[in-house]
C-alpha cells in the first residue's frame, strides 16, 4: 500500500547527491510502498485524491522514480533520471563514443573521473542524459534497462 513520502528526504538526496535544486523537485509528490518511490505531479494530489488513497489499496502511481537499496538509500530509475537529469550539478559522468559502446557491450568499464562521489551516476553523452549508471571504485555499471541498453546499442548514435 502507498504512502505519502517524507518530501524533504527526497528532495535533500537529490540536492546532496546530484545538485539538482530543490525548486525542481517541489514540483512533485512522492509515494512510496515498501520498495519503491513513487513520483506524480503536485496538480494531480488533491484532498480528494488522498483521502481515495487512504480508502483504497493502491500499489503505485505517477513513475516509479526510486527504488529503495540497502547501500547507497536510493537508485533513480532511468525514467527519472531523463526527466530531472539536465538540472544536475554533479555525479555526472559524461561519456566519450568509445566508453559508451563498450559500456553497453560489457555492462561495465572502468573510468576515472574527478570530483565523481562512489554512488549512483547521471550519465550523458554529447550532452544528452542517457540513464543512471552506478560508480565504485573507478568502475561504472550501466543502469539501464535491458530494453533501452539495446535500443542504445543499436542506435546511429555511433
Amino acid at each position: 500500500m502507498l504512502k505519502k513520502s517524507v518530501k524533504e528526504n527526497i528532495i535533500n538526496f537529490f540536492k546532496d547527491r546530484f545538485g539538482i535544486p530543490s525548486e525542481i523537485i517541489e514540483n512533485y509528490q512522492f509515494f512510496e510502498n515498501k520498495e519503491n518511490i513513487w513520483m506524480v505531479s503536485s496538480e494531480i494530489v488533491t484532498e480528494e485524491f488522498l483521502k481515495l488513497l487512504r480508502l483504497k489499496k493502491i500499489d503505485f502511481i505517477g513513475i516509479k522514480a526510486l527504488r529503495k537499496t540497502q547501500h547507497f538509500k536510493y537508485k533513480p530509475t532511468t525514467y527519472l533520471v531523463q526527466i530531472i537529469g539536465i538540472y544536475a550539478k554533479k555525479n555526472i559522468i559524461e561519456l566519450d563514443k568509445e566508453e559508451l559502446k563498450n559500456l553497453l557491450k560489457i555492462g561495465k568499464i572502468s573510468v576515472k573521473r574527478k570530483k565523481i562521489e562512489d554512488g549512483y551516476v547521471i550519465l550523458k553523452f554529447k550532452g544528452k542524459v542517457l540513464g543512471c549508471g552506478l560508480y565504485v571504485n573507478g568502475i561504472l555499471k550501466h543502469q539501464f534497462p535491458k530494453g533501452r541498453a539495446k535500443a542504445l546499442a543499436f542506435s546511429d548514435m555511433f
